[in-house]
């Protein structure tokens, strides 16, 4: 399968799953209609900073949409918000709390 295909087979899956119009997830995107539109039909491959976004939106990970739809695609508010957070942090701070994470596993 193409990329294109799995990427906006995915997104197509995902948007009807949780009843989300394209117009939605431009809105909470911040990614144009049109290109939204493109993505779904296969026109554009989008850059994974746009994937990550998507994946946002859509309360999934990265790893999440791209092993498939047998993976759990829904998280608990408590992952959503750590997943946030992680995301809002630069490397130098998850390389700090990855530290701390595992030192509380000792």
């Amino acid at each position: 399968m193409r990329t294109e295909d799995y990427i906006a087979d995915n997104i197509i899956a995902l948007c009807k799953k949780r009843d989300m119009s394209k117009y939605r997830l431009s809105q909470l995107t911040g990614i144009s209609q049109s290109s939204i539109g493109k993505i779904i039909a296969k026109e554009s491959l989008p850059t994974m900073p746009t994937v990550e976004k998507i994946c946002d939106a859509l309360g999934v990970t990265m790893a999440q949409f791209f092993a498939g739809m047998d993976v759990p695609v829904s998280l608990s508010e408590s992952q959503q918000e750590v997943l946030n957070i992680w995301n809002n942090l630069d490397e130098k701070e998850q390389n700090v709390v990855i530290q701390m994470l595992r030192g509380l596993q000792k």
